[in-house]
């Protein structure tokens, strides 16, 4: 057990993986289910919840995302933003948006840059007719880009022993080549799709590295959140869904919204083993930028920071933030203990792959112990409900 008078995660060795459910202090309230909601950008996975522990992750405010770095936005922002006229000159509505621009990602904050360049010379037109001028240029780039991965894929299958499987490949991938080559404002490419039928395939093939490759080189296929090119051919082709051109305000959003503050979920809320899911407690969330509590979806804490090893400084960043709030009385009033949960959560579920440091927290001996009391207590028996199961 942490000494509550005295914690840091530096030399700090995680409790056993069978302890792993967090709980909160007792009193804190909680929402037991979780809503996932699809947004006009196609961001899911994002936990709703209106309990005053939701509430009190959510007025953290301006912190690092702790899996990108980039400070997020705060979603009453986001939902001020929205009330916008966003049909005005783009150079109008562009100023408007100057602000955020350090909290752009990377492909948001190039299209925004296109954008403001353009709207330098053409200062009537809006931002949908802005980024029109700019399609058939990146229209070519991405076939290219596209062309070259299926070459790839059909190279490679090849080298695979099952003809069925070589040859369900194969059609798979001139299909999506004819797709790309017509590009039919009604009959839009799709890389999700591809990747979706591709996984039925290799799912079933015997030669599982062979599988592996094809979904790796599969998975190379440039995406909107991703790549300039892919991002502009996104936001000036009709909706998938609704066969409706991107309005100016929809590309807008598109370019902050991947920046907003989401709850995630430190232990998945339903796990891919199948196993219980994490709550929505105090020592289970963090605030984490939409796009990539998207990207994440329910991927064991420790495989995702494995795939993406910047996690490791970049949750450190964003528990100094949120510390130095608490010790500035800016935040999380009633959890002020929540470093010290989350980052025993966070040690946990990643097993042992990251260890905060959360030595900096100012808060009395007292908060610590009455904090910690019932945490600790909680997670004993649920220790020993995990022995007694398996026994």
């Amino acid at each position: 057990m942490l000494n509550p008078l005295n914690v840091s995660f530096k030399n700090y060795v995680s409790l056993p993986s069978i302890m792993a459910k967090p709980l909160a202090p007792k009193g804190l309230q909680r929402l037991e289910k979780d809503v996932f909601e699809h947004s006009a950008v196609n961001i899911s996975f994002t936990s709703v919840d209106n309990s005053k522990v939701g509430d009190a992750i959510r007025a953290l405010g301006d912190v690092p995302c702790p899996y990108c770095g980039i400070k997020v936005i705060n979603g009453k922002e986001f939902a001020q933003l929205q009330k916008q006229d966003y049909e005005l000159p783009a150079k109008n509505v562009l100023a408007s948006l100057k602000k955020y621009e350090d909290r752009m990602h990377p492909v948001e904050k190039q299209a925004f840059n296109i954008l403001e360049s353009l709207s330098e010379k053409n200062p009537k037109k809006t931002i949908r007719e802005l980024l029109d001028t700019q399609r058939d240029k990146h229209l070519q780039n991405l076939k290219s880009q596209e062309y070259c991965i299926f070459d790839e894929l059909t190279e490679y299958s090849k080298t695979i022993n099952n003809k069925d499987d070589a040859k369900a490949i194969c059609n798979l991938v001139e299909e999506s080549r004819q797709i790309v080559n017509k590009q039919d404002a009604n009959y839009i490419f799709r890389r999700k799709r591809l990747i979706e039928k591709l996984d039925i395939i290799t799912s079933n093939m015997q030669e599982k590295d062979k599988a592996e490759e094809i979904s790796k080189i599969a998975d190379k296929i440039p995406r909107g959140h991703d790549n300039i090119d892919a991002f502009i051919v996104k936001f000036t082709q009709k909706d998938t869904r609704t066969k409706e051109q991107k309005s100016s305000k929809q590309i807008a959003m598109a370019l902050i919204e991947p920046s907003v503050g989401s709850l995630e979920h430190i232990k998945p809320r339903h796990p891919q083993d199948g196993s219980e899911g994490g709550k929505n407690t105090f020592s289970n969330y963090l605030y984490a930028s939409k796009e990539w509590n998207t990207r994440r979806k329910n991927m064991p804490l420790d495989k995702w920071v494995e795939k993406n090893p910047q996690i490791k400084e970049n949750m450190q960043k964003y528990m100094d933030a949120v510390i130095e709030k608490i010790n500035s009385r800016k935040a999380l009033s009633n959890c002020r203990v929540y470093p010290i949960i989350a980052a025993e959560t966070v040690a946990i579920e990643s097993k042992g792959l990251i260890k905060l440091d959360v030595s900096k927290l100012k808060i009395s001996d007292k908060e610590k112990r009455e904090g910690l009391k019932e945490f600790y207590k909680e997670q004993k028996a649920l220790a020993k409900k995990h022995i007694s199961i398996a026994a």
